[in-house]
């Protein structure tokens, strides 16, 4: 009896044990300033602009400079994608423009959980590959796209803050 006792409280025991040394993945401790290297380099360094409503006269994003962009009330803003229901909260958009020179892979990276919509003539291009940025970099999403040389329409949907840093880079 008692070591079908002992058997079972080892038993009981072990998932407890194997928990403990299982690794821990804990978010890492971030510098107050971050140090960014490689393509995120500059992204400290956004010169501020104010979105648009729509295309016309929308600021440039350019390939490499990233902006900190003033958001306007999304119920202002002017873009093709519907809602599925109607925020419940203040949220906020905006239209920049995009020129690209040469064809390739371009990642749209963002501060926050935004959307992010690229037009070429009128229509809505298709995201190829979604990730995020380097940890501690403030970088919280990067949308790529694959695109040809012209200019584009893209669209900042629905961020939480009237604020917004985004950066345009090759990859």
């Amino acid at each position: 009896m008692r070591a079908l006792l002992t058997a079972a409280l080892v038993l009981v025991a072990a998932p407890v044990f194997a928990q403990d040394a299982a690794p821990k993945t804990e978010k890492p401790v971030c510098p107050t300033t971050p140090a960014m290297t490689g393509e995120f380099a500059h992204w400290m360094h956004a010169g501020p602009v104010t979105a648009t409503v729509d295309a016309k006269g929308a600021p440039l994003l350019k390939v490499g400079t990233p902006l900190k962009v003033t958001l306007l009330d999304s119920t202002r803003v002017t873009y093709k994608r519907a809602r599925a229901t109607q925020p419940t909260t203040p949220v906020y958009s905006g239209t920049l423009s995009l020129k690209i020179d040469t064809a390739g892979q371009y990642g749209i990276a963002a501060g926050a959980g935004v959307w992010i919509d690229v037009e070429k003539d009128g229509k809505t291009l298709s995201s190829n590959k979604h990730g995020h940025g380097p940890d501690c970099s403030g970088v919280r999403k990067i949308v790529e796209f694959a695109l040809e040389p012209g200019t584009y329409t893209v669209h900042l949907v629905d961020n939480k803050e009237p604020t917004i840093t985004v950066m345009a880079v090759s990859r």
